[in-house]
This record gives C-alpha cells, sequence and structure tokens, in this order.
C-alpha cells in the first residue's frame, strides 16, 4: 500500500515540525511555511505565504494531499488583541480559504486551543460551549466553524503544548527552562491551569486519531490540571533546579492587553474512549522534554506506541 500524502502547514513551527518529523516515518510528508526548515533531516518543503490565493492553490493543487493538518497561526495573543484585523486574517480567513481548497473527500486536521473557553471551570469538554474571552480565542473559533461548515470530513483538536522550537521565538517550556537554568527570577501563577503535553507525546497520539475513522471534534492534552506553578515546580524537579527563583503570582497582579482565561484545562476523556490510548503524566512529559533538549529534531520520541490505557 502507498503512503498517504500529508500537507503540513505551519511545518516550520514548533507544532509543524515535530509532525514532518514523526509522521515522515509512515507517510510522504510536504511542509509549507514562509520560514526556512530547520529540521536535521531533509524533507519536502514549499517557502511561501498560503495568504496569497494563487500561491495556497497552486500548493493544494500541486501536493495532492491526501490529509491537510493546518497548523498555520497567528499564537500571540497580545497582538491578535492589538490587530484583530489580522487575527481573523491568519486564523480564520486563511482556515476558510484552505479547507475550501481541499479536495472533496480529503482529510482536514485543524489544531486549535484551548484559550476558546471561558476559562471559569476546569477540564472542558468538547460538549462545552465555547465563549472565549481573547480576540486569539474568537478568531480560532471561527477557524472552527469554517471547518465544521466546509467538510464533514475533518478533526478539530484542541490542545496545548510545549517543546524546543526552531529558536526563532521563544516557546514557554523554553523560556522557563532557561530561567530555572541560570537561576532568573520568574513568576508563575498560581491561579491560571491547563492541561500541558510535551509536543512529541501530542505528536504520537495524534498519529493514532489519523490511523482511525475518527472524525469531529477532540481534546488532547496532558493527564493532569496544572496551574503555571505547579508546572514549574516540576520542571525543576525534572531537572534538579532550585525552585528558589521561582515567584508564585497571581494573574491578577499582571497587567495585560486580553483579558485571558484562567482555567484553560481540557478533558481529554474522548480521546482516551476512542482510541484507547492513555494520556501522558506530566512527569513524564517533562523528562522526555529535559532529554530532548540537544537531540536533533528526528531523534526526538523515537517511534514508540502510546501505552493502552
Amino acid at each position: 500500500m502507498s503512503k498517504p500524502t500529508v500537507l503540513i502547514t505551519g511545518a516550520c513551527g514548533l507544532l509543524g515540525a515535530h509532525l514532518m518529523a514523526g509522521l515522515s516515518r509512515q507517510a510522504h510528508v510536504v511542509g509549507v511555511d514562509r520560514n526556512p526548515w530547520w529540521g536535521d533531516v531533509p524533507l519536502e518543503m514549499l517557502r511561501g505565504d498560503l495568504a496569497e490565493p494563487d500561491f495556497l492553490q497552486e500548493t493544494v493543487r500541486a501536493v495532492a494531499p491526501d490529509i491537510v493538518i493546518h497548523c498555520a497561526a497567528l499564537t500571540d495573543v497580545d497582538a491578535c488583541e492589538q490587530d484583530p484585523a489580522r487575527a481573523y486574517a491568519a486564523n480564520a480567513t486563511l482556515t476558510r480559504h484552505l479547507v475550501r481548497a481541499v479536495p472533496e473527500g480529503r482529510l482536514t486536521v485543524y489544531l486549535s486551543t484551548d484559550g476558546v473557553f471561558q476559562g471559569n471551570q476546569p477540564l472542558a469538554t468538547e460538549q462545552d460551549p465555547p465563549c472565549p474571552r481573547t480576540v486569539y480565542g474568537r478568531s480560532k473559533v471561527h477557524g472552527e466553524w469554517d471547518v465544521v461548515l466546509t467538510t464533514r470530513n475533518h478533526l478539530i483538536v484542541r490542545t496545548n503544548f510545549y517543546g524546543w522550537s526552531s529558536g526563532r521565538k521563544t516557546t514557554f517550556g523554553e523560556w522557563l527552562y532557561r530561567a530555572l537554568e541560570h537561576r532568573e527570577p520568574a513568576t508563575l501563577f498560581t491561579d491560571c491551569f491547563f492541561t500541558p503535553i510535551y509536543v512529541v507525546d501530542l505528536v504520537e497520539r495524534l498519529t493514532r486519531l489519523l490511523e482511525g475513522p475518527f472524525r469531529g471534534l477532540v481534546h488532547l492534552g496532558g493527564r493532569e490540571r496544572l496551574s503555571k506553578h505547579a508546572f514549574g515546580l516540576l520542571m525543576a524537579e525534572a531537572g534538579g533546579f532550585s525552585t528558589a527563583s521561582i515567584r508564585a503570582g497571581s494573574m491578577d497582579q499582571v497587567p495585560s492587553k486580553a483579558q485571558r482565561p484562567k482555567d484553560m484545562s481540557l478533558s481529554s476523556e474522548r480521546f482516551v474512549h476512542l482510541t484507547g490510548c492513555d494520556l501522558p503524566e506530566a512527569r513524564a512529559g517533562l523528562r522526555r522534554f529535559l532529554d530532548d533538549r540537544n537531540r536533533p529534531l528526528s531523534a526526538r520520541g523515537t517511534p514508540a506506541e502510546a501505552r493502552v490505557a
């Protein structure tokens, strides 16, 4: 049987690059991004801006994908708040144009966010209605709607992940690691909750979704609901760092352009029920994260099946 062709947008971002590396073991992957490929193994990449209609149409026509995984997005929450038009263009309009360009019957996978909820209750499920506080969250919800209205053959995956990136932008996990390594003061919120998942753990479980008949909306995060402060303490424990530089703080004490939700935690029980896979435990995910620090992209998360629950 021939390998499926998978087109990955935002292929040089944190998640897109790890999907490129992970899926290349069993599929023909083609990435598209405005930025250069940073992996250690050469993979097929198209450089360009999907916001240009001709480039988008030509990319989809030339690649003829069996699966499109749409990771490209404007994820800077404050930047979205400052420029709503840019946020909606990147996260909603582009999504609509892309999905409409995908040949009928092909699978579209849209990566969404835990930021679509109001954030006033723990462990949101797929049945809970989105009510985002931020422009970023609203633009991503519009992207979800465009996918649902355009094709029945879709997966929408809401998540919150961390990992080692290309270095073009510093991720939360990288910032926290460096603060701990250099004993720099880091204020972490005790009243901001999430269910983080290491990006390699996420890719392994996304692969399981792609291999099955699963469709619709799925939450996919880590096993535990943690505050940002608790997450920082766990990283310090896993890395053998002092916690002296970690300061406990409240979101209410820090001014922000966007009114961010305080509880972004997701219930991923539907994913477990559908696939039989477990969810990664926070300490195990952080150990993998730390072990992968100096490994090239292709060596992160060597082929391994997610454990059966």
